[in-house]
């Protein structure tokens, strides 16, 4: 279809111009109340110029200010508040997200499990009921995920599923290393989709509600550099030893019940933190890019 305003002309082309960025209902319909003598309105005449209202430019700038600065700052500050002592505050925090690590790791290998402060509370044995139960929850959401076109969770959904297929996978001794590993592993990927959903879609709950959106970016930045800054650190400050009333460390138990060694448990647990890194980093550039189109060519698209 070719352009009414800059003729610009190409097949893909059919609700608006892929040159200069106007819709071309909101253009053809501004021209014509223009041709009858009727006022403009202040969308349509920016739409008659090509440019965006102030408003949603000002949106638009705005949202990639807040890209740009967010999610450093947000790591950033963790860093300094895990530094000093709001460490043990931010400890209690995270233990929540350590301990759901347990949890959903037990869910996956297909064992009940029931996360609460300090300990969580699993099945010895693989259960198909709990498989079951658990696919199905995958699946449905996936489907539902698909009837609204929501691609970013049909893609989540599908890696859930291959996720829980290689857990099944695993012998018995190792996946009850993996739910022990689980803790502080599963507390550094839940941090970062925590701090993925500050990327949402525009028009979603989760980014309308300002303090959801910065308040779960929050917890997943402090969550992530606590767990993170534990093993980074001096092997001297890794938590070996036993937990009264509950039973050995997390790290203990890997080390002397499943028989990694200190540099083992080091390792994996840095490694898991990178391609967390990587995924963040990737999520950032993304958000930057989209957001800078955003602005650059959409920001004449209302709601």
């Amino acid at each position: 279809m070719r352009c009414p305003k800059c003729q610009f002309d190409h097949e893909l082309q059919t609700t608006e111009c892929l040159k200069c960025g106007i819709v071309f209902a909101r253009y053809l319909a501004a021209l014509d109340a223009k041709k009858a003598g009727l006022a403009v309105p202040v969308v349509q005449a920016a739409a008659l110029s090509g440019s965006a209202p102030p408003t949603v430019r000002n949106d638009a700038l705005r949202e990639l200010k807040y890209r740009v600065l967010a999610l450093p700052l947000a790591l950033l500050v963790a860093h300094l508040v895990t530094s000093v002592g709001l460490h043990t505050a931010v400890g209690m925090l995270a233990m929540v997200l350590h301990e759901s690590g347990h949890a959903i790791t037990a869910w996956l290998t297909g064992r009940w499990a029931v996360p609460t402060l300090w300990v969580t509370l699993h099945g010895e044995d693989r259960s198909w009921w709990i498989v079951l139960a658990l696919t199905a929850a995958i699946v449905f959401g996936g489907f539902r995920a698909w009837k609204t076109q929501r691609w970013g969770w049909v893609c989540a959904a599908g890696a859930v599923l291959i996720l829980q297929l290689i857990f099944l996978s695993l012998p018995t001794f190792t996946d009850e290393a993996l739910i022990v590993f689980g803790g502080d592993g599963g507390a550094m990927v839940l941090a970062t989709i925590l701090m993925a959903t500050f990327y949402a879609p525009r028009e979603s709950a989760l980014c309308k509600n300002w303090g959801l959106r910065w308040g779960l970016l929050a917890i997943g930045a402090l969550t992530f550099m606590y767990v993170f800054r534990s093993w980074s650190g001096p092997y001297e400050d890794i938590p070996f030893g036993e937990i009264e009333g509950v039973n050995l460390s997390d790290p203990s138990l890997l080390t002397e019940t499943y028989g990694w060694s200190v540099t083992q448990l080091v390792d994996r647990y840095l490694g898991l933190a990178t391609v967390c890194f990587v995924v963040l980093l990737a999520l950032y550039v993304w958000g930057l890019v989209s957001a800078y189109l955003e602005m650059r060519f959409r920001v004449d698209r209302l709601p």
